[in-house]
């Protein structure tokens, strides 16, 4: 399909590794610094515990039964795909591409996007899962000591996500970062609709028309924007896709999904397993002499950890036993990070500008 695309005469720039600001610790092994410094961050990722624990965190759905359904862990490998075949397409750094994907979502909460509203009241200052990945990248994983990454890599991360889930773009930035925040939106667009069917959260009979222009099913609805995108983007010169009948009616569908499926489910529970999580995480930090600030500490659990403590609430009056939870993979971490002062809300890239 992608090899039928018109080729036009206006060639995008692609980022040239050359021009990368490195790493904040350039003495790494020889054997790291014959890599490619893109497809090295690549492997440290996918090779990271925050990865990992992307496979038990919601994506839209808790608690799915049905082993489709997806994870954030599936979704961040849907945008991976997306992104790189974009990227090959139109000629840009792929391998950029792959490393920003899979690292956009490092700092995801359990339960959703919901915990983050939940963690800014809590924290009293604003949580944002884009910048808590580059801290997560930067001052949690490695026992603290970080993934040591370039700063392309981590400053893509923080730029998947736009103002209020807007697909703005800057041209200021390599054009690689906007390969990854489109290829975010279409990822989690089409599998979010086809689980919310697949768990019957939504009806084939409310799903607007228009849906079928792009495809019959979503390998066909991926490929069409995908198509649309790398269109576009030739036409232009540079990653964009705003213009034109599918770009037109993939941003209407994304209003539907918003107000039919991501507005409309029910996280009250969940909210308030994170309420209570947070209280008990203040007294028990304390009690075994961790100092790290409770948000961080929650942010780290996966819906399976936080599922545990929920039960716990309900079948004790009293803070649960420390005993069971210490099997949380945050407790592998946590005792590195006690006394660093790590901020949350403050992704630290100042040292690449």
């Amino acid at each position: 399909i992608f090899k039928k695309l018109a080729f036009h005469q206006v060639m995008l720039k692609a980022f040239d590794i050359k021009n990368s600001k490195g790493r904040r610790d350039m003495q790494e092994s020889l054997i790291i610094h014959e890599l490619d410094i893109f497809l090295s961050d690549y492997f440290k990722i996918i090779q990271s515990k925050a990865y990992r624990r992307l496979n038990f965190k919601t994506q839209v759905l808790c608690h799915p039964e049905n082993a489709h359904i997806r994870t954030r862990g599936v979704h961040t490998n849907e945008v991976t795909a997306i992104a790189g075949t974009i990227s090959e397409q139109l000629g840009l750094n792929t391998h950029l591409c792959l490393a920003i994907s899979a690292g956009h979502d490092l700092g995801h909460t359990p339960y959703g996007h919901m915990a983050e509203t939940i963690f800014s009241e809590l924290g009293k200052k604003p949580f944002n899962h884009h910048i808590f990945s580059v801290v997560v990248a930067q001052e949690i994983e490695r026992k603290a000591q970080g993934l040591n990454l370039s700063f392309e890599t981590l400053e893509g991360i923080l730029l998947h996500s736009r103002k209020d889930g807007e697909m703005t773009i800057d041209l200021s930035k390599p054009m690689e970062y906007n390969v990854v925040m489109y290829a975010d939106k279409i990822a989690y667009t089409f599998s979010d609709l086809n689980d919310t069917i697949r768990d019957g959260k939504l009806s084939e009979e409310k799903i607007p028309k228009y849906v079928d222009e792009f495809g019959k099913n979503q390998r066909e609805r991926n490929n069409s924007c995908i198509k649309a995108l790398i269109n576009e983007s030739r036409e232009k010169g540079y990653v964009s896709f705003s213009e034109g009948h599918t770009a037109q009616i993939f941003k209407e569908f994304r209003d539907f999904m918003y107000k039919e499926v991501y507005f409309k489910i029910d996280w009250s529970l969940h909210e308030e397993v994170l309420r209570r999580a947070y209280n008990y995480f203040s007294r028990m930090l304390k009690q075994k002499k961790i100092d790290v600030d409770p948000i961080i500490a929650l942010a780290l659990l996966t819906d399976r950890d936080a599922d545990t403590l929920a039960k716990e609430f309900i079948n004790n009056t009293s803070d649960p036993s420390f005993d069971k939870i210490k099997n949380f993979g945050a407790f592998e971490i946590l005792p590195y990070l006690s006394g660093k002062n790590i901020d949350y809300s403050n992704p630290k890239l100042d040292w690449g500008k």
